[in-house]
């Protein structure tokens, strides 16, 4: 038995035990995808069960380094894990924006400190994120965002950014708990004066507004920022160069829809 055999054998034996019957049905509702977050509801037992093993086994994450909530597999043991958890039906754990884009941004880009603080809550599922890019009349073009940070000097309030502006297409924004968002913090550069910033969506200041489709409802919302308080700490990146970061991400949001 080769050591990829005896893996496979491992994660079967382990999924048997731990993926609750429940958890092995088709979805039926959108209820029964568990986005995680500070407010999230639990379904059912069987779905708080099935994502606190997961989670405690890393593999909501499990191709992410073990000190930042993950389960250190590698690529051909996640694909494993994901066979053998196709071939008992087994639901995802965990459906979050923080594993599929901002994770792998904050992987290449953010430092240790960043990683250890706000990887292990997403591999969790305790913080919900939202992703804050498009915005009115700029289409695709998102190196024309207005969204403004102004730098802000406090001897009291320390450093920080205040951020006016819209973003637009935001989806599950009047759910979730945190956004990841782009921000111009220099007028003068159109490339290179972007930032990639952190923040609260209980922070003052920021509003959302859900936009309804013709079916009647929809997952996206028209967010709002008026003078919203950003700790000069929160970004990932550099300060000006939060376009190299939006790229990366916007790589692993293709590959995450496909």
């Amino acid at each position: 038995m080769s050591d990829l055999d005896a893996f496979r054998a491992d994660v079967r034996a382990w999924l048997e035990e731990n993926c609750p019957a429940e958890m092995r049905e088709p979805v039926r509702s959108d209820e029964d995808i568990c986005w995680g977050g500070r407010n999230w509801v639990f379904q059912s037992e069987a779905q708080k069960l099935w994502l606190e093993r997961c989670a405690a086994k890393g593999y909501t994450v499990p191709d992410w380094p073990k000190p930042y909530g993950g389960a250190g597999l590698s690529a051909a043991e996640t694909k494993v894990l994901k066979q053998e958890m196709a071939r008992i039906g087994a639901r995802s754990p965990l459906n979050s924006f923080g594993i599929w884009m901002l994770g792998p941004a904050l992987l290449q880009f953010g430092t240790e400190e960043q990683k250890v603080h706000y990887l292990n809550p997403i591999a969790r599922g305790e913080i919900r994120w939202c992703q804050g890019y498009s915005e009115p009349g700029s289409g695709s073009d998102l190196v024309s965002l207005q969204t403004f940070g102004e730098e802000v000097s406090d001897p009291v309030g320390g450093d920080h950014w205040v951020v006016n502006g819209q973003k637009i297409w935001t989806s599950y924004a009047d759910k979730a708990d945190w956004i990841f968002c782009l921000v111009r913090t220099d007028k003068t550069n159109k490339y290179q004066g972007i930032t990639f910033m952190l923040f609260d969506m209980a922070t003052p200041g920021v509003t959302t507004k859900p936009i309804k489709l013709i079916s009647g409802n929809s997952p996206f919302c028209e967010t709002f920022f008026d003078d919203v308080v950003v700790p000069k700490t929160q970004y990932v990146g550099e300060i000006n160069r939060g376009w190299d970061v939006a790229k990366y991400l916007l790589g692993h949001e293709r590959e995450m829809i496909s």
